[in-house]
């Protein structure tokens, strides 16, 4: 069962910014066409000019950055630079004198939309490391204490995939001798990962540039380039059960860090009386895991929680 996460923009605390900063949320796509765009996804309803003919059949399009930057990485890295650039064409597609020719040419319609990709590419991702047992009403549904100090893990670029790609299981049959990886030593006929698949939501700090070492607590909020969310899928059984209780086993699978849809850029985040304020941060943000069922468009609200429980 495919799980999907997801902090609703909804629930960001209200920004009163000028009309040119729209707020740039960083995607990946790929088009039916096969090639692989960095864009920018933008509401249906953004576009104002009479001319567009942009149909309201979804609830997204997409405004292609590629000439402004290859990849997420490559943007992040001129971020207020490149922030403006994109608000720029934003701005200028979405208004009421925009010219159809403009619209045609730099937006891509959800229509051609094949796939929605990571909006990192996993071979763009230095280092992913994941703070275990982070937030407290998590601790609290396993009847876990709270940790005194940070438990920390890692995945790997290959553990990430597109937000809506499905997770693989390579569970044991009725008739396997085993239940886990971990304990299938023998490397027997039948491909086995794990019995316990598991879901966790998780709030994702996309960090810039290189953090210098040593650097202080007091200015980290200075590398942080956006946030988006994460899927920590684990394999439980090979997470506790096996390799001695070492974690990285039973959290580094391919597949297992569903990444996505945006990327959402420090623009959007707002102190409590509506001025913006890059550094505000993420504290109160409403985060959400949904577990959908193959083959259906059902699914359930499995865990609902606040990044201040962090």
């Amino acid at each position: 069962s495919p799980c999907y996460c997801s902090f609703p923009s909804s629930y960001h605390r209200a920004c009163l910014q000028p009309p040119s900063a729209t707020m740039v949320k960083l995607a990946r796509i790929q088009k039916k066409s096969g090639r692989v765009v960095l864009a920018a996804r933008i509401a249906a309803t953004s576009f104002q000019s009479s001319s567009s003919n942009v149909t309201s059949d979804h609830q997204f399009h997409f405004v292609d950055l590629s000439a402004i930057a290859s990849s997420a990485r490559a943007f992040l890295l001129d971020s207020k630079g490149n922030i403006a650039r994109a608000n720029l064409l934003i701005n200028n597609l979405t208004s009421p004198d925009a010219q159809l020719s403009e619209i045609t040419k730099h937006v891509i319609f959800s229509s051609d939309v094949k796939r929605v990709l990571s909006p990192l590419d996993g071979g763009d991702v230095g280092k992913f490391i994941c703070i275990g047992m982070n937030y407290v009403d998590h601790c609290a549904e396993q009847n876990l204490p709270v940790p005194e100090v940070p438990l920390v893990f890692s995945k790997f670029g290959s553990c990430i995939v597109g937000p809506d790609d499905g997770i693989p299981l390579y569970a044991p049959s009725s008739t396997a001798a085993v239940t886990h990886g971990g304990a299938n030593a023998s490397l027997d006929e039948e491909s086995i990962v794990t019995s316990k698949l598991d879901y966790e939501v998780e709030l994702g700090i996309v960090i810039g540039t290189t953090v210098p070492r040593f650097t202080k607590a007091a200015d980290a909020h200075k590398y942080i380039a956006g946030y988006t969310v994460i899927h920590d899928v684990s394999a439980r059984d090979m997470q506790l059960e096996a390799n001695g209780g070492q974690w990285l086993l039973g959290k580094c699978c391919d597949g297992y860090a569903p990444l996505g849809p945006v990327i959402t850029t420090l623009d959007e985040f707002c102190t409590n009386d509506g001025g913006a304020d890059e550094f505000v941060g993420a504290g109160n943000l409403h985060i959400e895991c949904r577990l959908q069922q193959k083959g259906t468009d059902d699914f359930q609200v499995v865990q609902s929680s606040s990044t201040s429980n962090l």
